[in-house]
């Protein structure tokens, strides 16, 4: 895939180890293993997060020269390139959720009857109602509480990820206008007031799926960039509100949560930032970088995508034939755990390369075809 001229292979790596936290965090949870914080695989969507809003804003900025923030065409040429790099991939592994979503809740429903506290509602796995197919291709889905998770894959971020994307071009405008700062701090204002006016709606979901709750994380990214770009740490300093905001907002975080996502938030800031020679920050990032930017993190990074929505498509039959032999129970949880990964993880990653090369790389092919770029001398970071 093309990068751009100021390409970091370390995003690639960081995005790549984000995925596989999420995979392994929903084997720890699905195996009743409780390793701390990798089995809470939603901190790994939340470096998702805030890597997307890093890398729109490099993108959308490094683009500026030849694509003006204020021109119509560059915002549709934006929203084609992101429609075609999330929907193809997306609609064909939803086909499969949705036509196999009966045995996925089989399987679902016999883990959690082994283990009460990994129990779920197995029936949203065999929905194959109109209305969830069409809230779900239209990525309408994350705004309906009913139908934000409602299928095999961890979709739910994918909805979010859109209506990002969808308010993209217009966060951008305000910060024309306004500068980075003060527009960071409205959004994330605004996001609290909304919380404030429909609590009702706010209290509904079960996922974050609704762009208000993760709106201020995604800002922070875009705060990261603009720290690194400008050589400005002032920036970094303004995204540690973000996951402060959220907590305010007062739906699906917790103070501890909090703390990880201000850490979260400050690790990648101290990551990217361009520290100077006599920084005692710069041994750590530059550490850092170069295992981040390795042969293995960027194919990890390359497959990321494929791995996150394919992988509970192999988890979940993994672990329910397996529980269906007495000695895999009673193992130690460990023992579980390490099992289930050694099987489903290598499966993940064969099917999610194919599945890259065939399905990702072709479809973001037939989005640059239809858009017929000015130029090729700005390449978007996918």
């Amino acid at each position: 895939m093309s990068q751009s001229k100021n390409w970091s292979p370390e995003l690639d790596g960081l995005r790549g180890y984000a995925s596989l936290w999420v995979v392994l965090g929903h084997i720890c949870n699905l195996t009743e293993c409780n390793i701390p914080i990798l089995s809470s695989p939603s901190i790994g969507v939340d470096i998702f997060i805030l890597l997307s809003g890093y890398l729109m804003a490099k993108n959308y900025t490094e683009r500026q020269h030849i694509e003006p923030w204020n021109s119509v065409k560059t915002m549709t040429s934006f929203w084609m390139r992101r429609f075609f790099r999330i929907a193809p991939l997306f609609y064909v592994l939803l086909i499969i959720a949705l036509l196999l979503g009966e045995q996925f809740g089989n399987y679902r429903e016999a883990i959690g009857n082994v283990w009460a506290s990994t129990q779920t509602d197995p029936e949203k796995y065999a929905d194959t109602s109109v209305v969830n197919f069409f809230a779900h291709i239209s990525f309408a889905f994350g705004f309906l509480p009913y139908y934000s998770a409602r299928t095999t894959i961890p979709d739910w971020s994918i909805g979010l990820e859109m209506q990002y994307y969808a308010l993209f071009p217009f966060i951008m405008l305000i910060i024309m206008r306004f500068g980075y700062i003060k527009s960071s701090l409205f959004i994330m204002a605004s996001c609290f007031v909304a919380s404030q006016l429909a609590p009702e709606y706010f209290n509904e979901f079960t996922r974050p799926s609704m762009i208000a709750f993760k709106l201020p994380l995604f800002i922070a990214g875009m705060l990261i960039y603009k720290a690194a770009s400008d050589n400005k740490i002032y920036y970094s300093l303004v995204a540690l509100i973000a996951p402060i905001s959220a907590l305010a907002i007062g739906f699906l975080i917790t103070p501890t949560r909090m703390v990880i996502e201000i850490i979260i938030v400050a690790g990648m800031a101290i990551l990217l930032y361009p520290h100077k020679n006599k920084s005692p920050f710069k041994l750590i990032a530059d550490t850092t970088k170069a295992f981040l930017s390795i042969t293995l993190s960027r194919f990890l990074g390359e497959v990321s995508y494929s791995v996150y929505l394919l992988h509970l498509m192999i988890v979940l039959p993994t672990i329910g034939i397996l529980i269906e032999y007495p000695t895999f129970i009673n193992l130690n949880p460990i023992l579980r755990f390490i099992i289930a990964t050694a099987i489903s993880v290598p499966i993940t990653y064969v099917i999610s390369t194919w599945l890259y090369k065939n399905v990702e790389v072709k479809g973001i092919a037939i989005g640059r075809k239809i858009i017929k770029p000015t130029s090729s001398k700005v390449k978007e970071v996918a």
